[in-house]
C-alpha cells in the first residue's frame, strides 16, 4: 500500500472520528516502497455528517496539510508492522487508546488481505460486527511463517488449532481466560487469542 487510507473509528467517549493513514515509503531504485510504518493523523470528512462537526475538522485539517510527524496538530503516533501478514505491529504515540488503535489495525489488516469494507465517500467505515464481533479463525505471520490459527468454541471452553492441529485450551478461571492445557509459546500471538475470546464472549 501507498497510497493515505481514510477510515472512520469509534473513540473511547464515543464519538466518531476520521483517521489518515498514512504510509511512509522509501526510494528504491525509480520506486516508491513501503516501508510497513504508517503514521496517524486526524482527517475530516469529505462531506456534511450529522456524525462529525465537518466545518471545524476541515479547518484543522486545511490548516496543517503542509505538516508531516509531530509537527502536524493532528499527528496520532506511528503504526509499525515489522512482520509479514499485518499481524505483528507496534503503536507508537499516546494519543488513541487502545480499543481505537485496535481499530485501525484491524481495518489496515483486512485492507492489506484484500477484505471488502463499507465504504462512503472514499472513507473506509467499519464493519458492522467490528469491533464486539471478532472472527475466530485468522492468519497470524511472524519470524516469515504464516501459521492459520482457529479457535473452537465447546462447551464454556475454547479449543486452539494452529494449522488444524489441537494447541491449546483456554477456559474463564475466576474472572479471565486463562490456558488449561497444552501452550502457546508465542506472546504476541497468546494477546490476539486472547483479545478475540473477550470480544467474542
Amino acid at each position: 500500500m501507498t497510497s493515505p487510507i481514510n477510515l472512520q473509528i469509534k473513540r473511547l467517549d464515543g464519538t466518531w472520528d476520521i483517521i489518515e493513514a498514512a504510509p511512509l515509503l522509501i526510494e528504491e531504485g525509480h520506486e516508491l516502497v513501503p516501508t510497513g510504518t504508517y503514521q496517524l493523523y486526524r482527517g475530516f470528512p469529505e462531506f456534511d455528517s450529522n456524525l462529525f462537526d465537518f466545518q471545524t475538522m476541515r479547518e484543522r485539517y486545511v490548516e496543517s496539510l503542509e505538516l508531516t510527524g509531530e509537527d502536524n496538530p493532528g499527528y496520532l503516533g506511528e503504526l509499525h508492522f515489522p512482520g509479514i501478514g499485518f499481524f505483528e505491529w507496534k503503536y507508537v504515540g499516546n494519543q488513541l487508546q487502545d480499543g481505537e488503535v485496535w481499530q485501525i489495525v484491524d481495518c489496515l489488516q483486512d485492507y492489506a488481505a484484500g477484505k471488502v469494507h463499507p465504504m462512503d465517500n472514499g472513507i473506509i467505515l467499519p464493519k458492522p460486527e467490528q469491533p464486539e464481533d471478532i472472527s475466530l479463525h485468522f492468519k497470524y505471520g511472524k519470524d516469515q511463517i504464516v501459521r492459520d490459527i482457529r479457535l473452537e468454541e465447546m462447551e464454556g471452553h475454547f479449543v486452539v488449532l494452529v494449522n488444524g492441529d489441537p494447541t491449546a485450551q483456554f477456559e474463564l478461571l475466576e474472572q479471565d481466560w486463562e490456558i488449561t492445557g497444552g501452550e502457546i509459546d508465542d506472546a504476541d500471538l497468546l494477546a490476539e487469542i486472547l483479545r478475540r475470546i473477550k470480544a467474542n464472549t
